[in-house]
């Protein structure tokens, strides 16, 4: 059962309506011309308005929460109170209050719950994060990571800004990364922002740069910013002493776009580049209903643990404060 027929929901069912293995029971929305619309597109058995009522059919055994962040604790309540398990979108909360007790739930619990950190499922980032582990570049290193949009629908990004920043928003995925890749705790957080758009809140920002200092000697760097007059920036590159790495998706390429995304890998000091081709979907919905099936048939721990989620949700939210508190 889907609940939230708005992009991350498509993003979800686009993967996996069609699965041997899964029947869509129902779909939800509050808006019900969405959730028709779902039914029809995806063929599920139902719709309806309020998941509530879609809870108590028998036949669902997994939701995904796919609304707005500070709706997800109480959906979530409401799903282990009746057995199901879960995948929920991120971030887990709009408030640090609201995200301890969705870890507190998740660990009282006996069902399985997947937040969806999608990139720890993405076939490219895994690669690239066993290349670092296993030194290809060795450490310290340097990480920089942008993520900016340029807004065609600005009103559903303001509706998101004004639930949750880019910074937390984004920025959960890419902390979990930075702290994945290194293995290192981050020691330092700083940050800055900015409003461009004269409809975003004046207590808000459409615009922010995070700054974080590791444990091991690492520094990085998150931008993230939804504007309509922003161009769409996507860099994902880590340096090292010993050589570099430049993530570049299958849509950023010039060439060769049919192979997938591209591993730029170069080498130092034999100064040499190695290129290296990944088949991988961008949002991998489908492998990350996989695993939450295989963690509730063989009791397998999730990926990241609702620990390392809550560390990422807490470090972008202290960035988020002090942001605005500038």
């Amino acid at each position: 059962m889907l609940v939230g027929c708005g992009h991350m929901g498509a993003a979800h069912l686009d993967e996996i309506y069609c699965k041997d293995n899964i029947d869509l029971v129902g779909v939800v929305d509050y808006n019900e011309e969405k959730a028709r619309h779902f039914a029809d597109k995806y063929r599920a058995q139902h719709w309806d308005t309020d998941y509530t009522r879609m809870l108590e059919n028998r036949n669902v055994d997994i939701v995904i929460i796919a609304t707005y962040p500070s709706s997800h604790l109480s959906i979530l309540k409401k799903c282990l109170e009746r057995g199901k398990h879960v995948i929920c979108e991120k971030p887990i909360a709009n408030t640090l209050e609201d995200g301890k007790e969705f870890v507190k739930l998740v660990k009282e619990s006996n069902s399985k719950v997947l937040v969806g950190y999608i990139l720890r499922h993405n076939l490219s980032y895994q690669k690239v994060g066993e290349m670092i582990r296993s030194d290809a570049i060795g450490s310290p290193i340097i990480i920089r990571m942008v993520q900016n949009h340029h807004t065609i629908d600005w009103d559903r990004y303001l509706k998101l800004i004004k639930e949750t920043s880019p910074i937390i928003d984004c920025g959960v995925h890419y902390v979990d990364v930075i702290r994945w890749f290194t293995q290192e705790e981050v020691i330092d957080i700083n940050g800055v922002g900015i409003r461009t758009e004269q409809d975003v809140p004046e207590d808000k920002y459409n615009y922010g740069i995070i700054t974080l200092k590791m444990s091991g000697g690492s520094v990085a760097y998150y931008e993230a910013g939804w504007s309509n007059t922003m161009s769409s920036t996507n860099v994902k590159e880590f340096i090292g002493p010993k050589g570099s790495i430049k993530l570049i998706q299958k849509n950023d390429r010039y060439t060769h776009q049919e192979e997938g995304d591209l591993i730029e890998y170069y080498q130092y000091p034999e100064q040499t580049y190695k290129p290296i081709n990944i088949n991988c979907i961008r949002k991998p919905t489908g492998a990350q209903l996989d695993y939450l099936i295989s963690m509730i048939e063989n009791d397998a721990d999730s990926i990241p643990s609702i620990d390392d989620v809550y560390k990422s949700f807490e470090i972008v939210m202290s960035a988020d404060k002090l942001i605005r508190s500038k």
